[in-house]
């Protein structure tokens, strides 16, 4: 007697889903990836704090500003330093700060990205293998993955407060190696691979692709051509 089409329907849509979810395995080893989000929070600093960076580091009030040194409200009120916060940041890093300001030389003044670690501050991404040097930190095949986590994070993380990790590949690390790690990131629904160089253990660039084949790079400096701290 001939299965009921009900039943032949339901055993294909059966076959279908054990070759996809095998499919997948296949693709990324035994299991599919577990997913990893990272949630990035913010919290505005206090006057006294913004106060303690500038004193800190007096170079990045321009000159312009200079007339404000002693208004010390007027000052936070233009810095505005905000507190950016995640998971992936404090595990790699634990004794740095990272911090959301703007770039006053532009107008309007666009935001950008910068940790302090002891004496030294740096600009993210761009000084991302400097924290990593004096942290004393190399990029090797048992943690690629997981600095390169942090990486992105602080490529994007103040554009976006959610970030996902659906996946990740490497592979053996020579001196210079391109395309030495992939990720595979959801950002606001979207999906994009991202792909990492690395140069003498140290991070030499990331670029990401999109869905619509759009292609963003970041710049990396390698921490042989600056001075520590």
């Amino acid at each position: 007697m001939e299965p009921r089409p009900r039943q032949t329907r339901a055993g294909l849509a059966a076959a279908m889903l054990v070759l996809l979810v095998f499919s997948l395995a296949a693709a990324w080893g035994r299991k599919p990836p577990k997913e990893d989000t990272v949630r990035v929070t913010t919290r505005p600093l206090s006057t006294s704090e913004i106060m303690a960076i500038l004193h800190k580091f007096p170079e990045m009030v321009p000159g312009y500003l200079a007339s404000l040194q002693n208004d010390t409200n007027g000052l936070a009120s233009i810095f505005g330093f905000v507190e950016v916060t995640a998971a992936p940041l404090t595990r790699v890093f634990p004794t740095a700060r990272f911090y959301l300001g703007h770039y006053f030389n532009y107008s309007p003044p666009p935001p950008y990205l910068m940790a302090i670690d002891g004496g030294g501050r740096y600009p993210m991404p761009s000084g991302f293998g400097l924290l990593l040097r004096d942290n004393g930190l190399k990029v090797t095949d048992k943690n690629i993955i997981e600095l390169a986590k942090p990486l992105v994070v602080a490529a994007i993380g103040i554009e976006h407060h959610e970030i996902t990790f659906l996946g990740a590949k490497k592979k053996k690390l020579e001196e210079w190696a391109t395309d030495a790690a992939q990720l595979k990131v959801r950002i606001d629904g979207k999906e994009e691979e991202w792909h990492f160089d690395v140069l003498r253990n140290q991070f030499d660039g990331a670029s990401s692709v999109d869905e619509k084949g759009n292609i963003r790079d970041y710049y990396v400096a390698m921490p042989e051509s600056h001075p520590l701290r």
